[in-house]
Order: structure tokens, then sequence, then C-alpha cells
């Protein structure tokens, strides 16, 4: 997930989000830019049984009304879009693909779709990402409450977040700081 994490030089512009086979595989498509270049990626993920998390407070609207929309999706070909890493040298220089990349979707509005994708980095630790994905270039201040505190449930630092969507520039991240505040859980 090189290409969104924090101090990196990419950025990511999400353009559309399919659903086919009855809601069991879904496509997103989203534009990438590194260093001033722009690269356009699909990745297609299929739907799986069960959910990898109880985060489950925004109704899906665009169900019933009352129903909650919350589906965990696992991406295919994640190699593909996503950096390959490698081992350091004395560990044998063996070369290993990104992790299975689990994106868990909550649908909140017709318009509106909130998401957290779950994988291994290089160093074999969960970590955890969120993003809200709306029509337009704006997401509403109800949207972006719950988009915080979706954050805040997988421990990500909030101040991250909001630099990012005051000023369009990401911060730098303490951390040691984060790890020493989570302790057991898998900073």
């Amino acid at each position: 997930v090189s290409v969104t994490q924090e101090n990196s030089q990419f950025r990511m512009l999400m353009r559309e989000v399919k659903f086919f086979k009855n809601y069991t595989l879904m496509s997103m498509t989203f534009y990438v830019r590194r260093n001033g270049k722009c690269q356009l990626h699909t990745v297609w993920a299929d739907k799986t049984p069960f959910k990898l998390s109880s985060f489950d407070h925004e109704k899906c609207i665009k169900n019933t009304g009352t129903g909650f929309g919350i589906g965990t999706w696992v991406l295919r070909d994640a190699h593909h879009h996503f950096q390959i890493y490698y081992y350091p040298e004395f560990q044998g220089g063996i070369t290993r693909r990104p992790s299975k990349f689990y994106v868990l979707i909550h649908f909140v509005s017709n318009t509106t779709i909130l998401f957290n994708a779950n994988f291994l980095n290089d160093f074999g630790n969960l970590q955890r990402l969120t993003a809200a994905l709306a029509t337009g270039t704006n997401i509403t201040e109800e949207m972006w409450k719950v988009y915080v505190n979706l954050t805040r449930y997988y421990k990500i630092p909030i101040a991250n977040i909001k630099n990012v969507y005051e000023t369009g520039k990401s911060v730098t991240v303490n951390w040691p700081e984060i790890r020493a505040n989570h302790k057991g859980s898998c900073f």
C-alpha cells in the first residue's frame, strides 16, 4: 500500500466503484499520482463470507434505509498495483508479493462509502488504511464525522487525516509515540 501511505510521494484519487454478479464482484478504478505523473489502475475484488470488523453503525440507505451495508472484499492480484517487497539480503533476498489485501466497505448513503483496508506490511505487521469516497470532490460535514469516527475506531491518528483533509498535505507520523500509546495492538 505504498501508493497511499503517509509521507510518500503518491496520492490516490478514486474514479469509480462498480459491482457485478449480484454484489459478489467489485471493481475499483483509481488514479495514482507519483512525482507529478498520473496512472490509472483498476483492481478487482471478491466478496468474502466473513467480516473483519464489528464497526457496523452506518445504515445503508441504498438497501432499505435501515439495514447495515457492510462487505469484506479480497483484492485479486494486488501485486500488479501495489509495491512488491524484497526481504533484506541477510534473509536470503527472497521476493515477497504484497499480502492479502482485505477491504471492508461501509455504505453510508447513495453517494458516499467509507472503507478500511487491512494488509500485512513488509515487516509482517497488520496495517490499516481508511478512506472516504463521495460523489464529486466534497464530502459532507456529517460524513466527515463518520469517517473520523471510523478512523478512531481503527486507532489511526486523527491528526494525520485532519491535516490531509484541511490542507491536502500529509504530515509526519510519530510511530514511536503511536506504538507506546497502543501497546498490544499491531502497530
